[in-house]
């Protein structure tokens, strides 16, 4: 990551502990900084996923596009800050996936299951802070449901 990259992430970093609670600013800044780092093991619930940042607008337009295969625990988290109503889609993604949306807090609030190579709008119905892609099944497959949290630190939000 370029030093101006890595100076926006942390800019957006002190903007979003301006307005939130302590423990999520905390856990917030650490992503956010992470992504200078490229990857990362988060956990929904106490399930890990190792995954990479798609942070700046250019880095979320091209998402997973390309990307033949994911690890049986690997993704993509896909940073909105500000949140706000979103819409995913699969054009070039030669794979299938499954999108979660979570709040600012950290709450999966939709799964969505979105197939390959196509251009169907996958959208959030409320705004999102966070949209994690896994492979399809993977929310199924490791019974996450609504309700279940995105933390960045093993433990940091108990």
């Amino acid at each position: 990551m370029s030093e101006t990259s890595s100076k926006s992430v942390l800019k957006t970093a002190r903007q979003v502990t301006s307005r939130c609670s302590r423990s999520f600013c905390l856990s917030t800044f650490l992503i956010l900084t992470a992504a200078a780092a490229q990857a990362e093991t988060i956990f929904v619930n106490q399930t890990p996923v190792s995954v990479s940042f798609a942070v700046s607008p250019q880095e979320q337009q091209k998402g997973l596009q390309g990307v033949s295969a994911l690890g049986q625990n690997q993704g993509m988290l896909f940073v909105f800050k500000p949140a706000r109503s979103i819409c995913m889609w699969m054009k070039d993604v030669p794979i299938n996936l499954d999108v979660g949306f979570f709040s600012e807090k950290g709450t999966l609030f939709a799964i969505r299951r979105m197939k390959a190579q196509t251009e169907t709008n996958h959208c959030s119905y409320r705004q999102a802070a966070w949209a994690l892609e896994v492979n399809a099944g993977w929310f199924e497959k490791n019974k996450l449901t609504e309700g279940a949290k995105l933390h960045f630190e093993k433990g940091l939000e108990d």
